[in-house]
């Protein structure tokens, strides 16, 4: 029976048409509203009876404000079959009763970014289909020119590569007919607006999202997101600089009751300040933008952006 199930798993390996996703070039960064290129390097290798009208397809993480699947150009370039262009796989075309895009969340996930909600897998396939007989093995690079939207912000970059014939089969364990790979935090710079950080837990954050130095800000912190070094404190407070338009640092730094967040869930606290007030302005200034930390009572432990020392950054903008 050993040898009889041994000669099964041997025969559904010889059958696998592998794919193989030998990696993926991507800038440092990249400017928002303007076009960066990032490069996949693939394989197939065609190991059974070959495959009829089969198409390659690929898939990338992005934010939806991008709207990357109207603003992307995928091109691929092979060793066999010559150059071509790839386009939107059709909402239609379904993979395990899902169309592709929900599939591969639901298969992969976000890959470790949270506000997951505001990300998308954008798929495409190449636009025409091909005949691929036993025994071939070819390398395929797939260029796309993407244009990123007008926001600063940072996520992790995932991909994935496949076919249309074979889907999401698992049928042949580790060499399965298609590959995902996940990468380290990508920043889009130079854009409106404060980081938009898909990255780390979002241990802070400011309501109202869109606010002048004359409304009311609520700024709240969450421990238990992510271990900090306010954990188990029982006073936390805030520590602030407002900057002005005329060049002014305005820093509220001091423990006091003014400055100390209100407790209202759990381990949950929150302080709303009226910044005008707040920051003791003065007739004709305006504020651009307030850097703040959670701090202790003593003011020396401080807990920032992403966790660490950097501040966090709040832009103030007309509504």
């Amino acid at each position: 029976m050993k040898n009889y199930t041994y000669g099964i798993v041997l025969f559904l390996l010889l059958l696998a048409g592998c794919v193989f996703l030998d990696g993926v070039d991507e800038p440092s960064a990249a400017k928002a509203g303007e076009e960066m290129t990032i490069t996949m390097h693939n394989r197939i290798d065609v190991a059974d009876g070959g495959r009829t009208g089969v198409r390659l397809i690929i898939g990338f993480l992005a934010p939806k404000s991008w709207a990357a699947a109207a603003n992307s150009t995928i091109t691929y370039t092979t060793t066999s079959y010559g150059n071509g262009k790839m386009v939107p796989v059709p909402s239609s075309v379904l993979v395990g009763g899902l169309p592709w895009p929900a599939a591969l969340k639901n298969r992969f996930g976000m890959g470790g970014n949270y506000m997951t909600d505001n990300l998308e897998w954008v798929v495409f396939w190449t636009d025409q289909a091909y005949n691929v007989p036993q025994g071939v093995k070819d390398k395929i690079d797939v260029t796309m020119v993407i244009k990123p939207g007008p926001d600063n912000i940072q996520f992790k970059t995932g991909y994935f590569l496949g076919t249309s014939s074979d889907g999401l089969n698992d049928v042949f364990g580790s060499n399965n007919v298609y590959k995902c790979m996940f990468k380290d935090c990508f920043s889009i710079t130079d854009g409106q607006g404060d980081i938009i950080d898909f990255c780390n837990p979002q241990i802070a954050a400011v309501s109202p999202g869109v606010a002048t130095d004359n409304d009311f800000l609520t700024l709240s912190f969450d421990p238990d997101v992510v271990p900090t070094a306010l954990n188990g404190v029982g006073n936390i407070y805030l520590c602030a600089k407002g900057y002005t338009s005329d060049g002014h640092i305005l820093e509220v730094c001091t423990q006091t009751e003014t400055s100390k967040l209100k407790s209202y869930t759990g381990n949950k606290s929150a302080i709303t300040i009226w910044p005008r007030s707040y920051f003791n302005m003065q007739e004709g200034q305006t504020l651009e933008k307030i850097e703040y930390f959670f701090t202790d009572a003593t003011g020396t432990v401080k807990v920032g952006f992403s966790n660490t020392a950097a501040p966090f950054v709040y832009t103030f903008k007309c509504q």
